[in-house]
């Protein structure tokens, strides 16, 4: 009969899964555990030193554990989208952060000293990408409750963060989807009054009320895309005829990869408006 873990060993095994499977050494000391605690976990066969001062657990990605053996760990984009925060558009090649800066096969290098914050990502997200790409990193950082608003507005305030402040200011915590945030930063790039999330008695709430007259439900396909959800698009569109309100779906992919489409709908749909 074999023993259970040590409380130490599970808080460890705890940690480096919060951390994404792997994690540096100097980063679980600086959590407060010890060389003894790294040892009993070897021991017990729950982590594993896949390279110097790199700990994985036996699921790890073989990314990361590839990246181990280079000295490296995600960052920048790439590590906003394991954390689940919204990425646009995948990178070609991963970015990573290694301390050394030397060339990694396949793979933009970051010269990272050090431990790397929430802020310490998203400010790279902020150099690396596009504004569209930037805001919907932070946005969904706020919007998935990774940091406050606040918090944002501190990590940006430095001499250098002029760029990343403009992101910030762009930020709408009320956002309920990628294709919402990138749909309402191009309306409002474009020049129009954007709402969002506005209540219609009887309906619920549109993702966006453009110009106060033409509401735009931006459409992806898990929410809408079932008997459920289908059911439920048909009863609000119902309603909002009755309630003489135009509106448009449209689907998640037009937003995000096809924005001049988006944006023709709507000058085209406004102008019927306007035509009465």
């Amino acid at each position: 009969m074999t023993s259970s873990p040590s409380k130490s060993t599970k808080q460890l095994v705890a940690t480096i899964d919060a951390l994404g499977k792997v994690a540096r050494q100097k980063d679980l000391l600086r959590y407060g555990f010890t060389p003894w605690n790294l040892k009993q976990a070897l021991a017990a066969g729950t982590v594993a030193c896949i390279s110097r001062g790199y700990y994985a657990l036996p699921d790890a990605d073989a990314l990361d554990v590839e990246l181990a053996r280079h000295q490296a760990r995600r960052t920048c984009f790439t590590k906003a989208a394991q954390l689940g925060l919204w990425v646009l558009t995948p990178m070609p090649q991963p970015h990573v952060a290694a301390a050394h800066g030397r060339p990694i096969p396949g793979c933009v290098v970051h010269r990272v000293s050090g431990g790397q914050t929430l802020m310490d990502i998203l400010r790279q997200c902020v150099k690396c990408g596009s504004d569209v790409e930037a805001l919907a990193v932070l946005e969904s950082a706020v919007v998935l409750k990774k940091c406050t608003f606040h918090e944002l507005r501190e990590a940006f305030s430095g001499r250098e963060d002029t760029a990343g402040r403009a992101i910030v200011a762009m930020i709408d915590p009320q956002s309920q989807s990628i294709a919402e945030t990138v749909a309402r930063y191009y309306l409002l790039q474009a020049g129009y009054n954007v709402q969002c999330q506005v209540a219609i008695k009887g309906v619920g709430h549109l993702d966006l009320l453009v110009e106060g007259i033409l509401g735009v439900e931006t459409d992806g396909q898990q929410h809408h895309n079932t008997p459920a959800g289908w059911a439920e698009d048909l009863r609000r569109d119902n309603l909002l005829v009755i309630e003489g309100i135009w509106k448009l779906r449209i689907p998640a992919a037009v937003v995000l990869y096809h924005p001049s489409t988006m944006l023709r709908w709507v000058k085209d749909a406004l102008a019927q408006i306007a035509a009465g």
